[in-house]
């Protein structure tokens, strides 16, 4: 590729002491005017005090910059914390900052010379005793560069956590596992490590796309107490069970995520989010964590908690709708089973689609039993909303 065609996207955000506020840039460098525009998703009620060269326009909820022929700066301030819920799940603290680089660095549509393809880097700064933990790794002032970048636009992604934090890291597998909190909030990293160790194996046959680098960023108790993923790395709150009282597990749960179980098509949340649940159990089971009896008594316990919450195979698919979408797909796993094939087959195939969706759980079904699944025939017609337009 010749080298006219690369130009550089210098990503840098800083954090001050006492601000709620990031101050972040995007610089381009460019010889040959690769980049015409940028139209990046700014909501006017978290990105504010925008400057920079060339022509910046805001237009709603978005901002279009238009960088000069040889490249310049747009600078502009992020608020960091984010509600979601009653709770947080981006904050900054005296000490702390836990969110996600992808608010920093927004989402963009670019206008690009066909062919131009970015070298991006990541430079954060902050308080003299603070550190910075990133799916890249850890960020220590000067700029680094983006693996996998050779995309037309590539931002940084996934979660961040900074300030004065606490590290344990290992390799597991052909995984290097990075496990990082605030220090004080009780987040027990290697109790984790150890957790992941007997179970991660288990999960990544059959989940084999796990990221080559993984960052568990743990929350203190004031923030959201559930889990989420993002590229290449995923937060849990620091008092979540790593195997709940009903057996699931968090923790997995947003690992098979993170392995390919994370997009779907519209209606179908309750198949991505019903095999990350189901699966999260049965890792637990595979590995020993738990008995089969244990295994049985949970799946009778989500059947219940479904049936007394009256649950949806719905989406987005939360709480009793999930644990419903859990007894189909072991109700599944059972049919195949009676039939000489396996749920793992079904999930193999499953991973090989660009977008997860019933109509595909339908078709694979079908494909490995030779005819129609009973279980998913018996389903409501609702559920599979998606199967017209797949």
């Amino acid at each position: 590729m010749s080298e006219d065609q690369y130009y550089d996207a210098m990503f840098s955000a800083e954090f001050i002491d006492d601000d709620t506020s990031a101050h972040a840039s995007i610089v381009i460098i460019q010889n040959t005017q690769q980049v015409v525009s940028i139209d990046l998703k700014m909501p006017i009620e978290r990105y504010h005090a925008l400057s920079g060269e060339g022509e910046i326009i805001r237009q709603g909820s978005r901002v279009v910059w238009h960088p000069p022929a040889a490249g310049g700066r747009l600078s502009y301030l992020v608020t960091v914390e984010r509600k979601r819920g009653h709770s947080y799940d981006a904050r900054k603290e005296q000490d702390w900052l836990i969110m996600r680089l992808g608010d920093l660095f927004p989402a963009a549509k670019v206008r690009a010379k066909k062919g131009s393809k970015s070298r991006s880097s990541l430079s954060l700064v902050g308080p003299q005793t603070w550190s910075f933990e990133t799916q890249y790794g850890q960020i220590d002032g000067l700029p680094k560069e983006l693996e996998g970048g050779d995309r037309k636009y590539s931002r940084p992604t996934g979660w961040l956590v900074a300030g004065e934090i606490g590290t344990r890291r290992d390799v597991i597998g052909q995984t290097q596992v990075a496990i990082s909190s605030p220090k004080g909030t009780g987040m027990q990293r290697l109790e984790m490590l150890a957790f992941l160790r007997w179970t991660l194996p288990e999960l990544t046959q059959v989940f084999p796309t796990l990221p080559a680098r993984l960052l568990i960023v743990g929350t203190p108790a004031n923030m959201w107490r559930g889990g989420l993923s993002a590229p290449g790395s995923l937060y849990v709150n620091a008092n979540r069970a790593f195997i709940s009282e009903n057996a699931t597990s968090t923790l997995l749960h947003e690992i098979v995520h993170l392995s390919g179980m994370h997009s779907a098509t519209q209606g179908s949340d309750w198949v991505v989010e019903g095999i990350a649940e189901y699966y999260s159990l049965l890792v637990t089971l595979r590995s020993d964590g738990i008995s089969q009896q244990r295994f049985d008594r949970a799946l009778a316990g989500l059947a219940q908690w479904a049936a007394r919450e009256n649950a949806e195979l719905a989406d987005p698919s939360k709480g009793a709708d999930t644990a419903y979408a859990v007894t189909v797909i072991h109700a599944l796993a059972q049919e195949l089973a009676h039939s000489g094939q396996h749920i793992d087959e079904l999930i193999s195939r499953l991973l090989s689609e660009a977008q997860i969706s019933a109509h595909a759980l339908q078709f694979h079904a079908k494909q490995l039993l030779g005819k129609a699944s009973v279980v998913l025939d018996e389903l409501p017609q609702a559920s599979f909303a998606d199967a017209e337009s797949a």
